[in-house]
């Protein structure tokens, strides 16, 4: 019998509460959860952020959690200037 091993969208909330959870420098950008980090995380860091859906973004250089929301590229629009933001957890929380 196979199974399925993807997992259900995380919410927006689901999200946020790990990013305190975990202590990450996250930031709400609209409906996203963006983390950044001032040096490259250890492997283990790295293993959970993908494990819990999160996708490096090699241009913005951070992490970014869609929390089911997903959108179209956003190759020529700063999402930092289209939408509301605001640090959750980390630096400035």
């Amino acid at each position: 019998m196979e199974t399925n091993t993807q997992q259900a969208p995380k919410t927006l909330e689901q999200v946020i509460e790990y990013c305190k959870f975990q202590r990450l420098n996250a930031e709400q950008v609209g409906s996203w959860v963006w983390v950044s980090f001032d040096e490259k995380p250890d492997e283990s860091t790295l293993s959970c952020l993908k494990e819990y859906g999160f996708k490096y973004s090699p241009r913005r250089k951070k992490w970014a959690h869609n929390c089911g929301h997903p959108t179209r590229s956003a190759r020529n629009v700063n999402p930092w200037d289209k939408y509301e933001h605001a640090v959750i957890s980390g630096k400035g929380a």
